[in-house]
């Protein structure tokens, strides 16, 4: 694609900064017995990770991201309802447009596996046919560098089938839900989803929930006040006496999940795990003080979340976060993984698939969802490497459970594999390479203002 040629040749003219290299090798599918997800178990590596970062970026998916990325499985064109085929069309990364991704979008869009429901997409003040675009590849250079130079997952499915606040709780917990019921938090807070929007919220928010064991495309309702109680990946590196950090910029933001899950708010120690502004991973770095495993949470003009505000600083935040890393003794021995909470309501052409339903008997109404990129970065992730393995986000969980030698959350996390196959465990590892951020400095970064930035949109 000639503006995937445009955005390597500005990779290239970067070179001195950090350089790029290429996408070449590509690995094999990994399928279940059942022909579902793979939930591989690895192997004993001779080395291991001792630091794992999770950075969470916003609302993209993978044929909107990286559309024609070289190696990597992309679609240029999709088909409306009446059957036309629909090219894909190019905005910046920082467009204003906004696609509705609730999960009644998802099921509008996915049309019952026809994936030709693109058109009937909602998107206030939009023209049409807005879904079927892909990002400016000369807007997102540094991701370009980190896919080409480290790996990239080309068929990670979005966990749940619908926006952000379920999105983030299912990359902490694999699930939506508490013990003991069968329904699923499914939708982002109500009246507004502007922080405090969590356990911090006024008494009379509230969330919708769907019914696990109703069948696709499932019944939804049953609201709550949006603070559940699923077990997560948190509590089990409490219990194993391992460390960890998750920075966000609000503590009220629906995409700040540890503060969406009761028995964690109402830890005095886990409530201190929770940090704020979301720069302080930056100089923890530094500082020497990273945890064994952090998750970042990005302020929205950083987040590649579409709408009015534009942002469009994801990928010179994600970089800057790399080459703190790089700059520190850290680089040896952490695993930085970056993935996007959903697909934004843009356009992908692969088919997503059902799980098993945890609670048996009809189709699971709400898993899995459209695909999102996924980054494996760090001395220890493959080279030029594009990953085909089909597999869910959750898959996060399970590398953690099996870095750490954690119990597996026995939710999505034991029904795919563990990223491994993205990673050379027990080579040497690899030479840092900076990615080249412009103007922006880790330092510039450190001096932002705390940042209260409701999110316009899902």
């Amino acid at each position: 694609m000639q503006d995937f040629a445009k955005a390597l040749a500005l990779c290239a003219a970067a070179a001195m900064l950090g350089g790029c290299a290429g996408a070449g090798a590509v690995s094999h599918p990994g399928i279940g017995a059942a022909g579902g997800l793979s939930a591989h178990k690895a192997q004993p590596a001779v080395t291991l990770p001792q630091h794992v970062i999770v950075i969470v970026q916003e609302n993209r998916s993978f044929d909107n991201l990286f559309q024609g990325f070289p190696g990597a499985d992309t679609q240029s064109f999709g088909y409306n309802t009446l059957g036309d085929q629909v090219p894909l069309t190019e905005l910046p990364l920082g467009t204003q447009y906004d696609p509705n991704h609730s999960h009644g979008s998802f099921v509008t869009e996915f049309r019952a596996g026809g994936m030709n429901g693109f058109n009937h997409e909602q998107c206030t003040g939009c023209p049409p046919d807005t879904a079927y675009t892909y990002v400016d590849p000369s807007d997102i250079v540094p991701y370009t560098q980190l896919a080409t130079q480290y790996a990239i997952a080309d068929h990670v499915l979005q966990p749940n089938e619908g926006p952000s606040f379920p999105a983030h709780i299912y990359l902490i917990a694999g699930q939506s839900g508490s013990p003991s019921s069968h329904w699923y938090v499914s939708e982002n807070t109500l009246p507004s989803h502007k922080p405090p929007s969590n356990c911090l919220a006024p008494s009379n928010h509230t969330v919708e929930q769907i019914d696990m064991t109703t069948a696709y495309p499932g019944v939804e309702g049953n609201a709550i006040f949006p603070c559940i109680d699923p077990p997560t990946i948190l509590d089990e590196l409490d219990h194993a006496g391992i460390g960890w950090r998750y920075y966000t910029s609000s503590k009220g933001s629906i995409w700040t999940s540890p503060f969406a899950v009761s028995h964690l708010y109402n830890s005095p120690t886990d409530r201190a795990r929770v940090v704020s502004p979301e720069t302080t991973i930056l100089s923890d770095i530094q500082a020497g003080t990273l945890q064994p495993v952090s998750y970042v949470i990005p302020r929205v003009q950083n987040s590649d979340h579409a709408g009015p505000t534009k942002p469009t600083g994801g990928p010179t935040w994600v970089a800057s976060i790399v080459n703190a890393v790089g700059a520190s003794p850290y680089w040896q021995n952490t695993a930085i993984i970056v993935t996007w909470d959903d697909w934004g309501g843009w356009y992908d052409h692969v088919t997503p698939t059902h799980p098993t339903n945890p609670f048996g008997g009809n189709p699971d109404p709400y898993e899995y969802g459209f695909r999102v990129p996924l980054l494996a970065v760090g001395s220890m992730a493959k080279a030029g490497y594009v990953d085909h393995t089909q597999r869910s986000a959750a898959a996060i969980l399970h590398f953690i459970e099996d870095v750490f030698g954690l119990p597996s959350l026995g939710e999505l996390d034991a029904q795919t594999d563990d990223l491994f196959p993205m990673f050379a465990f027990g080579q040497k590892p690899r030479a840092f390479k900076p990615i080249a951020t412009g103007k922006v400095t880790i330092e510039s970064l450190k001096r932002l203002p705390p940042d209260q930035t409701p999110i316009d949109d899902d």
